[in-house]
């Protein structure tokens, strides 16, 4: 039992966690943190979130920062990405979990619209890694990258998503090229594409969508945000030191159908 134990923790080891502070993010955070992770939290206007998480995370015992940090502006990313080394001294884990879900006829998307899921959803992400692997090719034990994606960049939504489905397909994309590029220095790069994760503001405002989707999915079931995490902690710890390259879904078989 102690050696299975030993798998999944992440007992000192240095976890940032992007858009940590609210849905899958907070799940992520808390999870992570249970395994015995330090944890660096960034968000960006989640502030009354992130107080509440950072109430959550000092009842762990773990050490834990909070940084504020608009991640498609490259000095920010750079100065957040530095406060955590220097407070910790490392970074073993990056989960890229920040992105923005987008939602318009393709006919009336506007170019800004456009930007603002790219940049948040894929130039964020870029930058986070950048400055991640700066760090870890400096360290003995290399680290791990776990970026979340979506179904949706690998199967059709329902309309009026196809430029966040574009986001997450390059993120997929993204994922598979950069760990075929790190691996010799001894990081891994991996991804979680969920499927639609029930949410309160799910319920409250798209009830037949949910509807609609758990009972088109083979186990009857939508993903929670605790689904996600599970696979989250198993990517980022021993108990998947030969995976990267993968992409796990996390959809209660969806994409099947």
């Amino acid at each position: 039992m102690e050696e299975i134990l030993k798998l999944f923790s992440l007992k000192n080891k240095v976890v940032i966690v992007t858009g940590g502070a609210v849905n899958i993010g907070r799940g992520i955070s808390l999870k992570l943190a249970a395994a015995g992770a330090n944890l660096a939290v960034i968000y960006n206007s989640a502030e009354i979130q992130a107080a509440e998480l950072f109430r959550e995370l000092s009842k762990t015992g773990r050490r834990h920062l909070l940084i504020q940090a608009d991640l498609t502006n490259e000095t920010r990313v750079i100065e957040a990405m530095a406060k955590v080394t220097e407070h910790f001294g490392s970074i073993d884990v990056l989960v890229n979990n920040a992105g923005v879900f987008g939602l318009s006829m393709q006919d009336e998307l506007t170019s800004g619209d456009w930007d603002e899921v790219f940049n948040i959803n894929l130039k964020g992400l870029f930058l986070c890694s950048r400055e991640a692997i700066k760090q870890m090719k400096k360290q003995a034990n290399g680290g791990v990258i776990v970026n979340i994606a979506s179904i949706n960049g690998m199967h059709p939504g329902f309309g009026m998503t196809a430029h966040y489905d574009a986001t997450k397909g390059g993120v997929i994309a993204y994922t598979r090229s950069l760990a075929a590029e790190v691996a010799h220095d001894g990081i891994r790069v991996n991804a979680v594409a969920p499927g639609l994760v029930n949410s309160e503001i799910l319920r409250k405002f798209a009830p037949e969508l949910a509807f609609t989707v758990k009972e088109r999915t083979p186990l009857k079931k939508l993903t929670e945000p605790d689904d996600v995490a599970n696979v989250v902690l198993f990517l980022c710890t021993q108990a998947s030191k030969n995976i990267t390259g993968e992409i796990i879904t996390v959809d209660g078989g969806y994409i099947l159908t």
